[in-house]
């Protein structure tokens, strides 16, 4: 998959999507998953979207504008540096600092059996600890062998739970979250009802501040409205919903993938008026450029 090709999927996708489904593998099934892990081992790896830790430890990236009545978006023109921890939120070098000289939980969804934690442990300088998802018992079980040494450290976990339940969490007990591909996946299969109890669930489970951080090859005109949906019927025409629990929520178009963060806010029953209007757009907040 390409940027390019998952635009042109996209397209079609909201053009014909009063009319038919197009077809998709049941990524929102979690029977799906535990049976495509069965034939994987221990040290079997796949990448969703051939992304690893040199793409996104340290990288460069243009601002994406979106305007989500119009369905388009605008990369700038101008690059910016950042790496993974930035977009985390997680101090790795400044030891001067109280909050790097302990250890930030990482809670990873739907981690399969990607290389992606092991490699921000292990080459990333990443303390941890980090916790791995994923709803697949098989892969779970694969992976606490595979990185066996990293758990008996206590820098990596694996947990067998529902991304979106997340039940094995308490309030608030983790600093950042990851998503390499789970998100990517639902929305193709077109199941936008669990990707709001997933962006719910971890807006549950991250403290006051934390980063939510996943990746896409979908443009946020298209993934953002579809993610950050009311429960209710009667806002769900509304596109974005306004009192969400995310601000600072900005779009990262990196080589290979689009990059998005957000942070849980501060303190959503005396959010202002100025704080839910960003919820909504963000960096979008003017009218785009055409170029």
């Amino acid at each position: 998959m390409s940027l390019r090709g998952r635009y042109i999927i996209d397209r079609i996708k909201k053009a014909v999507s009063k009319h038919l489904r197009m077809p998709c593998p049941p990524y929102g099934d979690p029977v799906y998953w535990d049976r495509a892990y069965m034939s994987f081992g221990p040290q079997d790896s796949y990448e969703w979207g051939d992304i690893s830790l040199s793409d996104v430890k340290e990288y460069e990236y243009f601002p994406v504008e979106w305007d989500a009545q119009q369905f388009t978006s605008y990369p700038s023109r101008q690059s910016i540096q950042s790496s993974l921890a930035a977009a985390l939120n997680i101090r790795l070098h400044d030891l001067n600092s109280v909050k790097a000289q302990k250890q930030q939980s990482i809670l990873m969804l739907g981690c399969g059996n990607s290389k992606l934690g092991e490699e921000m442990i292990v080459e990333g300088d990443f303390k941890g600890p980090i916790v791995q998802v994923d709803v697949s018992s098989n892969v779970v079980e694969n992976m606490r062998q595979r990185c066996s040494d990293l758990v008996s450290k206590g820098s990596m976990n694996f947990v067998h739970d529902d991304a979106t339940e997340l039940s094995a969490f308490r309030d608030g007990m983790v600093d950042a979250c990851l998503d390499k591909g789970l998100i990517d996946a639902i929305f193709c299969a077109e199941d936008y009802q669990q990707l709001n109890q997933i962006q719910n669930t971890v807006a549950r489970v991250l403290r006051p501040g934390g980063s939510f951080v996943f990746f896409s090859f979908s443009r946020p005109e298209f993934i953002l409205p579809k993610l950050m949906v009311s429960d209710s019927p009667s806002s769900s025409s509304q596109g974005i919903q306004k009192r969400m629990p995310w601000t600072n929520i900005e779009v990262q178009q990196l080589p290979k993938i689009l990059l998005y963060k957000m942070e849980k806010i501060e303190d959503n029953d005396h959010a202002d008026s100025h704080t839910k209007e960003r919820l909504i757009r963000s960096r979008a907040n003017k009218k785009p450029r055409r170029r």
